[in-house]
Order: structure tokens, then C-alpha cells, then sequence
């Protein structure tokens, strides 16, 4: 979710117009915001002002809360925001875990699959054996 700027409303519209089919992790700012707007929009009148204030509808918190998941997998790899506790399984990995946990070393001991996670601002992709930090937003 863009956190840092007041285009939060067009950036769900954007991936809420995908036409092809798309995989959406959540994070720890996604996590928080809806944690936020649980917390406090105990009214129609607070839901109302949080809506207005971040520029977004009823319509982008639904989708928040029906499209983001914490991790995808596959044959070939572990896909989630903030990769993996290294000291667990990845069947035991909590939401925690995967929003939260931004290890940065090799996970190899872990999973033979590719572990690729963001969270971690790097100037550059890096990986550390099959664990790739992929967020670049510091380039």
C-alpha cells in the first residue's frame, strides 16, 4: 500500500483493474492499516473519515481484506512480504512471520524452494543462496 503519498485510492484501482490473474501479499503496512481501520472506524461516522482522509472507498477495504494473502506457493518457490523465520518450517510460519520477519541470509536450511520476499529496502536485488530480498526502493 502506498503509505508515503496520498495516491493510496489510485494505486488499488490500478490492481484492482488487472485483467490477468495476479497474487497480492500483504505486509506489514496493509496488515496495520486494516488493523487501524478495524480499530477505530467503530462507526459509520469514524469509517467514513478514515475513508476520506487516505482517499479510498468501502470498495478498496473490501478488496484489501478479500485479495491480500500473507504467502503463495508453488512447486519452485515461497513467495511472502517479509520472507520466513528461519528457525521454523515453512508450514509453521505465522502471519507474524511472513509480515514481519525480514531475515537476511540464506534460507537453505530451511526449504530447497526459492524464497522471495521484499520488506528489506536494498539498493539491488540481493540473494543469499535461494533466498532473494527483492525490494529495491532504496535504488
Amino acid at each position: 500500500v502506498d503509505d508515503y503519498g496520498k495516491q493510496l485510492g489510485n494505486v488499488i484501482d490500478t490492481l484492482m483493474a488487472l485483467e490477468r490473474p495476479a497474487i497480492f501479499l500483504k505486509g506489514n503496512h496493509e496488515e496495520e492499516f486494516l488493523n487501524f481501520y478495524k480499530k477505530y472506524g467503530v462507526s459509520d461516522y469514524r469509517r467514513e473519515k478514515i475513508l476520506n482522509h487516505f482517499g479510498i472507498g468501502k470498495e478498496h477495504i473490501r478488496w484489501l481484506i478479500d485479495k491480500l494473502v500473507y504467502s503463495y506457493e508453488n512447486d519452485n518457490a515461497f513467495f511472502s512480504h517479509a520472507g520466513i523465520d528461519d528457525t521454523k518450517s515453512l508450514e509453521e510460519q505465522t502471519d507474524y512471520d511472513l509480515i514481519y520477519s525480514a531475515f537476511r541470509g540464506n534460507l537453505d536450511h530451511v526449504t530447497s524452494k526459492l524464497v522471495i520476499q521484499g520488506h528489506i529496502p536494498m539498493r539491488i536485488v540481493k540473494n543469499f543462496g535461494s533466498h532473494w530480498i527483492v525490494d529495491t526502493s532504496l535504488g
